[in-house]
C-alpha cells in the first residue's frame, strides 16, 4: 500500500476463514509468540480483508535461522499454538513464502491462517 502495509482481500468464503483465524490467532496470543507474527493493524467487519504491517526482509536460507525456526516452532507449542505451515511437512524445509524477518533479525510469520489452538493440558515441553 506503500505506508508500510499491505492489504490482504479474501474473496472465497476460505479466504474469510483464513483472514477471521488469523486475527483471532493474533488478538488471543500471549506477547510471547504475538511478537512473532505479522502485526494486524485493522480488518474488516467481515474479515473480508485485514491491513498488516509489511515486513521485507526474506528468511535466509541458512542453518542459524533454521535452527532458530525449529525453537520457534517448540515455542509456539509450548504457548498452545500449533504452527502449520511454517515449515514443510514431508522435508522439514522452512516454508519461505510465510517467513519474514523484522527490523531487529527476529522472525515473523506472515501467513498464519492455518494455525490451530491445543489445550493446556494436552502441551508437552
Amino acid at each position: 500500500m506503500g505506508n508500510g502495509t499491505v492489504i490482504k482481500i479474501a474473496k472465497p468464503k476460505g479466504g474469510i476463514r483464513s483472514n477471521k483465524k488469523e486475527f483471532v490467532v493474533y488478538k488471543s496470543s500471549t506477547y510471547k509468540i504475538k511478537k512473532h507474527l505479522g502485526k494486524i493493524k485493522k480488518h474488516g467487519r467481515r474479515y473480508d480483508w485485514l491491513i498488516m504491517k509489511k515486513y521485507s526482509k526474506k528468511f535466509p536460507k541458512s542453518k542459524k535461522y533454521k535452527r532458530k525456526l525449529y525453537k520457534l516452532k517448540k515455542l509456539f507449542k509450548k504457548n498452545g499454538v500449533i504452527p502449520y505451515e511454517i515449515m514443510r511437512r514431508r522435508t522439514g524445509k522452512p516454508n519461505f513464502q510465510n517467513l519474514r524477518l523484522n527490523k531487529k533479525g527476529k522472525i515473523i510469520v506472515i501467513d498464519y491462517g492455518n494455525f490451530k489452538f491445543i489445550r493446556n493440558n494436552r502441551l508437552s515441553s
